[in-house]
């Protein structure tokens, strides 16, 4: 049997917005634009062999809010298996960790991917209805994950560099994935680093 990989996307919390339709207005469309697929849209293309891709169902992803994903985040979890590998970036980390502190998660995960952790509010960006407490949390993560590993870029240009370091004084056993030159991993078309840590 395939071992699973789950993976939950970033996204901007709705309370980043002071008027989300204005937002929408503003934002310019260009049907014959170049499309970007980064590395978090084609995982599954090099995964699919070893592994089972599930991607998690998410709500308004422009527009997060904790209660909408923890919603939506649920219908997946009759389809967990034991020892599932589960994949976060950004705002998708910060889930997945207050997810954790707040419930009993269903089945141990085998390793834990946070990738451009947010964990605190930024100049840029506030965590609005998914701010938790990383004193109260970090423990109860260790008690469902048997690996953590962090990852994240010195110039990522949205979640500060030190936050991950604040967050590896809480996993001293975490592997520290540093980066000079990946900013926020948008740009990345793969990220092989994370595929060979699936693999072994």
């Amino acid at each position: 049997m395939k071992q699973q990989v789950i993976f939950i996307n970033g996204a901007v919390p709705k309370e980043n917005f002071e008027n989300y339709y204005d937002f929408l207005r503003s934002r310019e469309y260009d049907p014959y634009a170049e499309k970007l697929l980064n590395w978090n849209k084609t995982l599954w293309e090099y995964l699919w062999e070893d592994f089972e891709y599930i991607r998690t169902p998410s709500d308004r992803i422009g527009f997060a809010d904790y209660e909408a994903w923890k919603i939506m985040f649920e219908k997946l979890l009759p389809f967990l298996e034991e020892g599932a590998n589960v994949v976060t970036t950004s705002l998708g980390s910060t889930f997945i960790m207050k997810y954790i502190w707040e419930n009993e998660f269903p089945v141990r995960i085998k390793k834990l991917f946070l990738i451009a952790p947010a964990t605190n509010d930024t100049p840029s960006e506030k965590l609005g209805s998914f701010s938790f407490d990383i004193d109260l949390v970090y423990n109860k993560i260790q008690r469902w994950a048997d690996q953590i590993y962090i990852y994240h870029s010195r110039d990522d240009e949205l979640v500060p560099f030190e936050q991950s370091l604040e967050l590896k004084t809480y996993f001293p056993e975490a592997i520290f994935r540093e980066f000079s030159d990946r900013g926020h991993f948008y740009k990345e078309e793969r990220l092989l680093e994370l595929e060979q840590d699936l693999r072994h």
